[in-house]
């Protein structure tokens, strides 16, 4: 519980921070709209770098070892937000932050996913993850609030240190539900190309990588796509509504992975996240766009942590980090992707095409996981 807590402050900083940063860059150092852009953005860039990298060092040293580690860079980079002084230095500060969030996140779930038995290991990623459903909701609510009041962007950098600085404090009290690398594991892997991630679990990784892509329409164009509708007040909340979905049904969807089998859960929420995404393109009404809300609570809130499992049992207990490290590095990469291109289409097909757009990418990561589960059961898994 200490640690899904610490990782719970991890998830916090990422969503204290990322909603108000394009605005206090055009505050505090007179920013353009694409220098904040920038500045919000480059976190995304060490977060996904050090995905990369995560799985090597965790196999290397073991979960524990880089969580202590990456928990005490974590607290020194997100202080340093109080301390830079113009928009370059704050650009550094963020891109060493999002390399310890990335880092941090990584070793917490590959220890998490290493301490568990072969049989609970949805479950236990569900209840690991609850926190980040709570922090989804939460973090950009109280950091606009705080934001807005006498002490603005200030008061929200020191929320942020206080959640990193309890987020290590956890590591540092509960690291011993961490393992280490252990004696008898052989030799430590040696850097190479290779080492970094897992082709074991780039099929699984794909299906993730496209989830996000078709996903990240919704985060990034929902707010202006309904901007001055009657559909306002409805996505004003719906990420709200999603997060309370995922909160209530991550454990038990965890649970029924556990015990039914990984297919007969992530096949449903692969075709319930076509259905969902189509509702958001088709949405003309307030209860439609909420529907669609609890349904990508249930199907792409399912697919990132039954995900996780998935890959884990495609590898060897000694590539469980390169594993996490794969899954993690394809979600960023989709979602990362995702407003970049996506964005440039806008102008063409306007923006209930770019969610049909998304809506037709969500639906190739279906044909890509029967394959890869096809594929792995003929093999067998551990």
């Amino acid at each position: 519980m200490g640690l899904a807590v610490a990782n719970f402050c991890s998830a916090m900083i990422f969503y204290l921070l990322v909603p108000a940063m394009a605005s206090h860059a055009a505050e505090a150092f007179g920013a353009s709209a694409v220098e904040g852009g920038a500045l919000a953005s480059i976190f995304f860039i060490g977060a996904l770098g050090a995905r990369l990298f995560s799985g090597w060092l965790t196999d290397r040293f073991g979960p524990r070892h880089l969580a202590l580690a990456a928990g005490a860079f974590y607290v020194v980079t997100t202080a340093a937000y109080l301390l830079a002084p113009t928009l370059g230095v704050m650009m550094v500060v963020r891109l060493l932050n999002g390399i310890g969030f990335g880092l941090m996140g990584s070793a917490l779930i590959s220890g998490m996913m290493m301490s568990l038995p072969g049989g609970r290991r949805a479950e236990g990623a569900g209840w690991f993850s609850v926190g980040i459903s709570v922090a989804i909701g939460l973090g950009p609510w109280l950091a606009l609030t705080l934001a807005e009041g006498p002490f603005g962007m200030r008061i929200v950098f020191v929320a942020a240190i206080v959640a990193a600085a309890l987020g290590f404090a956890l590591v540092v009290v509960f690291r011993h539900g961490l393992p280490t690398r252990e004696p008898d594991a052989g030799p430590p892997p040696a850097f190479s190309p290779g080492s970094l991630l897992d082709r074991r679990a780039l099929g699984m990784g794909t299906v993730v990588l496209l989830g996000g892509f078709a996903y990240s329409a919704v985060l990034t164009l929902l707010d202006p796509a309904t901007r001055g509708t009657e559909l306002a007040p409805t996505a004003s909340v719906f990420f709200l509504v999603y997060a309370l979905v995922v909160l209530g049904w991550r454990p038990a969807a965890g649970t029924l992975q556990d015990r039914l089998g990984e297919g007969r859960l992530l096949v449903p929420s692969l075709a319930g996240f076509i259905v969902a995404m189509a509702l958001v393109a088709w949405a003309s009404t307030p209860w439609l766009l909420l529907a669609a809300a609890v349904l990508l609570g249930f199907t792409w809130g399912t697919v990132t942590t039954g995900g996780q499992a998935a890959v884990v049992s495609r590898v060897p207990r000694e590539r469980t980090g390169a594993a996490v490290a794969t899954h993690f590095f394809m979600l960023d990469l989709g979602t990362g992707l995702g407003p970049i291109l996506l964005t440039n289409l806008v102008a063409g097909v306007g923006y209930t095409g770019v969610f049909w757009a998304a809506t037709a990418v969500s639906a190739l990561a279906l044909p890509v996981y029967l394959a890869d589960l096809r594929r792995f059961s003929r093999r067998g898994t551990r």
